[in-house]
């Protein structure tokens, strides 16, 4: 077990001091970081569309005035969640799991990319399970033995602490609630009933105080934002068996294919594992099966609600509780199939693990998600006077952040237009510089994927690619910088911007087009201070 433990920690310390440099969704959060001061991250919404924990933002700023400005500063607090995660974790799956499962279940959160990814990211998410762990713990702490008024107060004023570093964590004491609600009302427990008495109602405040000041947190601009891109994580209406069910699976199904989750092979079949293992913790222990379930149930009523998607990295809070409905159900299978031969069992499980294994395997640390500062010192290196430079919108923060540092200055190049509707309106945008060497930079995120793979086709198509660098990359297909020579007459002709053949705009989610897409005045917020040094400002 400790090897497991140990394991665990390796790999988080391996993608944290492997210091990739930030992508794009850090990069918006690291400039409110860096540049509000305590005041406004607490006080104020923060710019660029971000959002995130008071707690977080307050513990991000200290560490930065306390070690400096640096990548590794920024992400030592997630850092530093994820390995309390880790022993929080053992502890939880040794207090409700037996037998094999613990070993199981401590080996797949030790493994699992989203754990490791995410701790050494300049984002809250990583504080969600850890947060979820903590409570899951201290609810079944309460449920231990009989606790004094006292001790169910301080377990209410833990909660009220923990609404402050994870947003997730209202849901989570919800779920927690309604698991203690239900076992009071099937044993009538004197015992459990004093927890919903003192302690819950203390989370229940917490609660409406995180809501009223995450709903303050957010511009309306910004509320419509999130709104948008996050909307197929609501329950579709109106709602239909046949529709609801299959967008319920599909979501499910989500934790273990979304690139940044769990990313296993066969995800249906572990799916159908998490509810089996709740079954046989049920018979084995009803609370602790209570316990797993009850955040899973809230974040589905929140979803129906939309009040809360129910979708890729928002739903990383509940991996931890499937993981040991998963362990729990591998250790039954491997009991019933050892009657028959005790090899057999062992072998089952063993065939369960290698398939988290081999997740790994595909994708192990370190994360460097854009590779901006290696495109874009390869850039440098190889333009040529005339060359144009054409960054696709959501490429352009990363050249904003990093390339001043690697000598490619915002005026050396151009940002794409950005259209939400129409993929051909980039296509028509890149065909203005027929007649020239154009070099794109470009990543593979999820709303662009069309818009990209049309360029890049136009461009091979009317021009010929000279050189290019690619790599792969976590969360997208890749990212990359390429010049396309558009000088031959030959293949000039051999296309049109407005017949050449294009993917529509994808809708699951549409190019945001926001502000901080395109040249704004947020640009000289973007953009970091102090070009020369080696640190989150430039490297």
């Amino acid at each position: 077990m400790t090897s497991l433990v140990v394991l665990g920690v390796a790999l988080r310390t391996w993608a944290y001091v492997a210091n990739p440099p930030l992508w794009l969704d850090e990069i918006l959060l690291a400039r409110n970081i860096l540049g509000l001061s305590v005041g406004d991250l607490l006080m104020q919404p923060l710019k660029l569309d971000q959002v995130a924990p008071k707690g977080f933002l307050l513990a991000e700023k200290l560490s930065v005035l306390t070690f400096g400005e640096t990548e590794l500063a920024l992400r030592l607090f997630p850092f530093l969640c994820g390995i309390a995660g880790m022993f929080l974790f053992r502890s939880l799956a040794e207090r409700i799991l037996s037998g094999w499962a613990v070993s199981f279940a401590v080996g797949l959160f030790a493994i699992g990319i989203p754990f490791i990814f995410h701790g050494a990211e300049v984002k809250q998410y990583e504080l969600d399970p850890t947060a979820a762990i903590g409570l899951m713990l201290l609810t079944l702490w309460l449920l231990d033995q009989d606790r004094s008024p006292g001790q169910l107060g301080l377990a209410g004023l833990a909660g009220f602490a923990i609404v402050w570093f994870s947003q997730t964590s209202v849901l989570v004491m919800a779920g927690l609630g309604l698991a203690l609600a239900v076992e009071w009302g099937i044993t009538r427990d004197r015992r459990i009933a004093r927890v919903p008495l003192v302690t819950i109602p203390v989370w229940a405040v917490a609660g409406l105080v995180a809501i009223w000041v995450g709903i303050r947190s957010m511009t309306p601009s910004t509320r419509e934002f999130m709104y948008d891109f996050w909307g197929p994580g609501f329950v579709p209406r109106p709602l239909e068996p046949l529709t609801t069910g299959r967008w319920l699976w599909n979501a499910g199904l989500s934790v273990f294919t979304e690139p940044t989750l769990l990313r296993y092979r066969l995800p249906a079949l572990f799916l159908v594992l998490a509810p089996l293992g709740l079954v046989a913790l049920w018979r084995q222990h009803r609370a602790v099966a209570l316990v797993l379930a009850g955040p899973g149930l809230v974040a589905l009523v929140a979803a129906l609600l939309e009040q809360y998607p129910f979708r890729g990295r928002l739903m990383f809070y509940l991996v931890p509780g499937m993981l040991l409905a998963i362990a729990a159900a591998a250790e039954w299978i491997r009991a019933a199939v050892s009657r028959i031969r005790p090899a057999l069992g062992a072998a089952a499980m063993t065939g369960l693990a290698l398939l988290p294994v081999a997740a790994l395997v595909e994708a192990p640390p370190p994360y460097d998600v854009e590779h901006t500062t290696t495109l874009l010192a390869y850039l440098s290196r190889h333009r040529q006077a005339g060359d144009v430079v054409y960054v696709l919108p959501l490429s352009r923060i990363g050249a904003l952040f990093y390339g001043p540092s690697v000598g490619v200055m915002p005026s050396d190049w151009i940002t794409g237009i950005c259209d939400r509707n129409e993929t051909r309106t980039f296509v028509r945008d890149v065909d203005r510089h027929r007649g020239k060497r154009i070099w794109l930079l470009s990543a593979g995120q999820r709303p662009y994927r069309a818009v990209r793979q049309a360029v890049r086709s136009y461009l091979s198509t009317i021009g010929v690619k000279r050189d290019s660098l690619v790599f792969r990359s976590l969360n997208w297909e890749s990212a990359s910088i390429e010049l396309y020579d558009l000088t031959d007459p030959g293949h000039l002709g051999a296309a049109n911007a407005e017949t050449f053949p294009v993917l529509p705009m994808p809708t699951d989610p549409r190019p945001g087009c926001r502000p901080w897409a395109q040249p704004s005045p947020v640009d000289s917020f973007l953009i970091p201070l102090d070009r020369s040094r080696p640190t989150a400002r430039g490297r």
